[in-house]
């Protein structure tokens, strides 16, 4: 069924699954090297082009994966490929692996499938969204779509992070991309190794994103409102020229999520949520960076996929801010098509994954590992950082914080002593990304602890208690540092001292000698 909805395209949109081989689950194989691509290509060759017009990397699928659980069933597969060029593929033939129990049977069905992630967004108006929640949610149940993540759409459009298999995901975008609505929507694909997002959030919602005072009254839906888009290509030569044309790199998203990377010479942002970027009157309606720019300064605006640069551009623009730029595409996009250069770590994401490496991005592959991140450890201050983020194992803390693998281990995926001797049950580490259970899945929802004012706090005083511990955590790293700064000068202080003594006590009984010598 997808198949047949997304032929018709280029040679290099296609993408290829491969039988097995009984014993190389770990080789991979292109079908098009290097031309295959994630991206489906729509219904005619001027579609298929990927979310922002740019071609997609190539993405190599591990053998021995089937298409979709029904295929899984079959003992023999077929490759299929989305070009018409490779409509009658020969058939390649493969031992299918059984094991002797049930779980093993439904894991093996699970490892056979390709996943991906879906990202999207669409500024439009909407004349009934609730309606079109409605429509949406019969056809992802009337269709059985294993698809999971946020699908959000409000009176001014579409905005979607979701994944699931490549066969169901893919045929929802396809179904977006038939209605008159959503038909000049863009979207990028991503691979992954299963489902990265916990349920499925289909719902309306009065704003697309969360940011002080709503989005009603912003004309987001209208282009000329909005900054200028510019591609990868030209964002990167505008960063080279950058510092000496004093530009002002905004980047809007969290504080966390530049923590983990971002472009040099963007300031870290003062909000840990985009809910918190000013939005009001005056100066201090302005992010810190545009406080003492003049309107007239051009302003290269940043965020992982594009649509807060987008929205928070239209309140700079009403500000009266005149030369707004913004990524096209958000910085996956850059990534995927410039690499690193003029970026420092990896991208945070918000899904399972939480973060990809630029060569993950560029060479759309799925790495195994931790990935670098671009500021130290923020437990001891060791420059061999890394990311994914770990939510702190106290599930009443659950502070978002970079590490060292020797803080990770020591601590146990905590931040602190203080919480490894929390009084609820401490969930899990995840070093390396995933999704966690409700929090009642940790412990006793009835136990005295889980019933402490404590843990029923709201969570903007847990978030007020979290940066005060991190505040103080900083401020002691600081002052450990200067310390051992200290401590260094006066032990080389000293070491000098030493060094200088002998030549003095010489010289002084030098001149002793020769005066005894006069005497004489």
């Amino acid at each position: 069924m997808i198949a047949n909805s997304l032929r018709g395209g280029l040679h290099a949109s296609c993408l290829v699954l491969a039988p097995a081989k009984p014993s190389t689950r770990s080789n991979r194989t292109l079908l098009h090297s290097p031309a295959v691509a994630t991206q489906a290509s729509l219904n005619s060759n001027s579609q298929a082009q990927s979310q922002f017009g740019f071609s997609t990397p190539a993405l190599s699928l591990p053998l021995g994966k089937k298409r979709s659980l029904r295929r899984s069933q079959n003992k023999v597969s077929q490759p299929v490929c989305l070009a018409p060029c490779c409509a009658s593929a020969a058939d390649i033939q493969g031992p299918v692996q059984t094991l002797g129990n049930q779980e093993g049977a439904e894991q093996q069905q699970q490892q056979q499938q390709e996943y991906v992630v879906v990202n999207t967004y669409h500024l439009v108006d909407v004349p009934e969204p609730q309606a079109v929640v409605e429509e949406h949610r019969k056809y992802v149940q009337a269709n059985k779509l294993d698809i999971t993540g946020r699908i959000y759409i409000s009176a001014q459009g579409l905005n979607a992070q979701f994944g699931g298999t490549v066969e169901h995901a893919l045929q929802y975008v396809t179904w977006l991309k038939d209605q008159q609505l959503w038909q000049d929507l863009r979207f990028s694909v991503w691979p992954a190794e299963g489902p990265m997002f916990p349920k499925l959030r289909l719902k309306y919602k009065p704003n697309l994103i969360s940011l002080a005072g709503g989005l009603a009254d912003l004309p987001i839906t209208d282009p000329e409102a909005r900054a200028t888009p510019v591609p990868p290509k030209k964002w990167k030569e505008m960063a080279a020229e950058a510092e000496a044309k004093r530009v002002v790199m905004l980047d809007v998203r969290n504080d966390y999520e530049w923590d983990a990377g971002h472009f040099r010479g963007a300031a870290r942002p003062a909000e840990e949520e985009f809910n918190d970027t000013p939005v009001g009157d005056g100066v201090e309606g302005l992010p810190a960076p545009l406080r003492t720019a003049d309107p007239e300064t051009p302003v290269m605006m940043m965020c992982t996929g594009g649509i807060r640069c987008d929205i928070y551009s239209t309140l700079l623009k009403a500000k009266g801010f005149k030369n707004l730029y913004t990524l096209e595409g958000g910085i996956q996009n850059y990534l995927r098509q410039e690499g690193s250069e003029f970026w420092d770590g990896s991208l945070f994401v918000f899904d399972g994954r939480m973060a990809i490496s630029p060569e993950e991005a560029r060479n759309g592959t799925i790495a195994k590992g931790p990935r670098p991140a671009a500021v130290p450890c923020q437990i001891c201050g060791s420059p061999d950082s890394e990311v994914p983020h770990v939510n702190c194992a106290n599930i009443d803390c659950n502070e978002l914080f970079i590490a060292c693998a020797k803080c990770k281990r020591e601590l146990n995926g905590c931040c602190c002593q203080e919480c490894m001797q929390a009084p609820r049950l401490l969930r899990p580490a995840k070093f390396g990304g995933g999704n966690y259970g409700t929090w009642n899945s940790y412990t006793n929802s009835t136990s005295e602890s889980f019933l402490s004012p404590k843990a029923r706090e709201g969570r903007v005083a847990r978030r007020a208690r979290r940066r005060q511990n991190l505040k103080l955590r900083q401020q002691r790293i600081v002052q450990e540092r200067a310390a051992r700064k200290t401590m260094m000068k006066e032990a080389m202080a000293k070491l000098m001292n030493a060094q200088e003594l002998p030549a003095d006590t010489g010289r002084e009984r030098a001149q002793g000698e020769s005066k005894e010598s006069v005497s004489a």
